[in-house]
């Protein structure tokens, strides 16, 4: 497989799903789904023209480009955030962060024990994989016009202040049970070490670099030295150099993205909150796709065919079992809107930081991997499906609005008010 099919496979599906991108929403569609489906279609299971087993290592090839998106996301994700938007958003996503995720990992991996042969240890491995909530769908569900037509702002910001927050925390519940599969005897202050080095440097190095990137650009509007259109290029740039940055310096480059992304926007102000909205768009659909397209064309059948309806199950379980409960105990400390609460308690997606996951503990050398991939991959591939049917009925009723009404009345208020 040449770099030349890549670059048109991937070039044409830009264009494909990104000029119709507000129709694609009307009909119950997602760029995700839609960027899975070209994969799957084109993948060697079908048409054959993208074969990723060609290449060198299509599991790193793939653990790359997640691990990119994550970061450019997260970034883009981070820059939404104004002072007000934090406020309003920070007691519920602590209790997201906290009361939420420790339950959906747990429960998650109770459905992995129970229902596909595996040992705790391994069963913790696979729920901790699937804890995060996605930024990458998360996001292409609670932006665009329909989902700020219908959706109060303080809503679409506590989903993705999780999302972000707790793709790059959900690394200490996987490095846990894969340092205990793999390190030799109970060395708990190795295991403590590494993963507080981790986030502590993350979290350290993402402000310090969103600090600095703000200054910078704030000296650069001073002396009229940007360009139009900088904020496209600085977002990228921010997320590139924390990704390398910070996992350079041995600590995790996805949570300290967003850091990076926050402390940026909350360091600049409110004074670019437009061109960072359009910002966010633009990048949404120039990483979503590559992902999810080679992603369809590497998924694992043969893996899914050796978990058997074992496998169904289990991906049935993570998508109604894992997040529903633990997230509105957790909302309901805070006091969130019923109606919220339900919106929230439900799309909580699996994606992009799943794959990353899945892929990122090949590296320990488990026996298990194929079986983890395999069970974790079956899962996104579901909540994909899922979510992406169900978000735009879910947006339209969230507001008392049938899901056939046309986007011709927005409504232009939060809907339930902020909390």
């Amino acid at each position: 497989m040449s770099i030349d099919v890549i670059l048109v496979v991937l070039g044409a599906t830009l264009l494909a799903l990104g000029l119709p991108s507000t129709l694609v929403k009307r009909v119950w569609l997602s760029v995700p789904l839609l960027a899975l489906v070209v994969g799957v279609g084109l993948g060697p299971e079908v048409l054959g023209v993208l074969v990723p087993d060609r290449l060198s290592n299509e599991n790193k090839v793939l653990e790359e480009l997640a691990r990119v998106a994550l970061a450019v996301s997260l970034v883009s994700t981070g820059l939404q955030f104004t002072r007000t938007d934090l406020r309003s958003t920070w007691s519920r996503g602590v209790a997201l962060l906290t009361v939420a995720m420790v339950g959906m990992w747990l429960l998650t991996s109770l459905g992995a024990w129970l229902l596909l042969d595996v040992e705790p240890w391994v069963a913790l491995l696979i729920g901790a994989i699937l804890t995060p909530t996605d930024p990458v769908v998360a996001s292409s569900l609670v932006t665009g016009r329909l989902a700020e037509a219908n959706l109060p702002r303080w809503l679409r910001r506590s989903l993705q202040f999780e999302a972000g927050a707790n793709d790059g925390l959900a690394l200490v519940f996987v490095l846990v049970p894969a340092l205990i599969l793999t390190l030799p005897g109970d060395d708990a202050g190795t295991i403590a070490g590494e993963v507080g080095g981790e986030v502590g440097l993350a979290v350290v190095c993402g402000a310090a670099i969103g600090y600095l990137a703000a200054k910078l650009v704030d000296l650069a509007e001073d002396h009229q030295a940007a360009s139009e259109g900088f904020f496209l290029v600085s977002a990228l740039a921010l997320a590139l150099l924390t990704l390398g940055a910070v996992h350079a310096l041995g600590g995790t480059g996805v949570l300290a993205s967003f850091v990076a992304g926050l402390t940026f926007s909350l360091t600049l102000g409110e004074r670019y909150v437009e061109e960072l909205g359009r910002m966010q768009t633009a990048l949404e659909h120039l990483i979503i796709v590559p992902v999810f397209v080679f992603f369809g064309a590497v998924l694992p059948w043969d893996g899914w065919l050796s978990l058997g309806w074992s496998g169904v199950a289990f991906a049935v379980w993570a998508l109604i079992m894992r997040r529903p409960a633990p997230a509105m105990l957790a909302l309901a400390i805070t006091r969130t809107p019923r109606r919220g609460a339900a919106f929230l308690a439900w799309y909580g997606p699996m994606g992009v930081a799943a794959i990353y996951y899945a892929l990122f503990v090949e590296r320990y050398g488990l026996a298990e991997f194929d079986r983890i991939f395999a069970a974790c991959t079956l899962a996104v591939a579901v909540s994909v499906v899922v979510f992406s049917l169900t978000a735009t009925p879910g947006v339209r009723g969230y507001a008392g609005r049938s899901p056939l009404t046309t986007l011709r009345h927005p409504l232009t208020k939060d809907v339930d008010g902020a909390p």
